[in-house]
């Protein structure tokens, strides 16, 4: 870096004395970059160019990147075909997936094209984690005594390629305590250092109900409410309510 240009002729004592200032530009010779204490703007004649050397400055750029939620935008619906009575009557049974727009239930929040969607723009690389439960399925006064949901995720878009995708659950009937499931599973985990930008799925075709058999089963539409639930870290915690 040159700091200092020398004018010829300068007696001895003097150049030894502004060789020792020559660390920082505090001159009209100066030919910079400049430092905290001395720099362009308190050097009012600026950083000399010539024979010896060119003048040197150095600024900044600079902008900030502001932090975003983590959040979860989408969660499917998921509606299966017809069973007989006597189908659940006589063995156990599997539902095989469907589409279509459910005629009950209390989940309002799901959509019918299958998908599922979570967006991190936190920028603290922290990861994630997304836990699915499953509740009884009623019909009215009627319930199933026992059914199983084989719940497949297809990833889709996923802006970090380190992203893991969903995993495959089964997913039983679980309680219902305090408004919210009392045994949900991890379905998607995002480790530290993944799971930025934005995550999709789908519900792949291969999900299934499977309902064990029951002699005393009823007619009717059975609805069961899924309960999904994002944690900001990897480790899956069930949400306090």
């Amino acid at each position: 870096m040159r700091v200092m240009k020398l004018v010829s002729g300068i007696g001895g004592s003097v150049a030894i004395t502004m060789l020792a200032l020559a660390l920082t530009p505090l001159v009209a010779l100066a030919s910079g970059p400049g430092t905290s204490t001395s720099n362009l703007t308190n050097v009012s004649s600026g950083y000399v160019a010539d024979s010896t050397g060119g003048a040197e400055a150095m600024s900044n750029a600079e902008f900030t990147v502001t932090p975003g939620p983590l959040s979860l935008n989408q969660v499917p619906n998921i509606v299966f075909g017809s069973v007989s009575v006597k189908d659940v009557a006589s063995a156990d049974t599997s539902a095989p997936l469907s589409t279509g727009t459910p005629t009950g239930g209390t989940g309002y929040d799901g959509n019918n094209n299958g998908t599922l969607n979570v967006t991190d723009y936190r920028g603290d690389h922290d990861g994630w984690s997304l836990t699915v439960g499953m509740s009884p399925f009623t019909s009215g006064a009627n319930s199933i005594t026992n059914a199983q949901l084989t719940l497949d995720e297809t990833a889709g878009t996923l802006d970090n390629t380190a992203t893991a995708a969903p995993m495959s659950l089964t997913l039983s009937q679980s309680a219902v305590t305090n408004d919210w499931i009392s045994s949900p599973k991890t379905l998607w985990t995002a480790a530290a250092n993944s799971g930025e930008g934005s995550n999709s799925a789908t519900t792949a075709a291969s999900s299934k109900l499977t309902i064990t058999k029951q002699p005393d089963v009823s007619a009717g539409t059975y609805n069961a409410t899924l309960y999904w639930a994002l944690q900001n870290a990897p480790a899956a915690t069930t949400p306090a309510q």
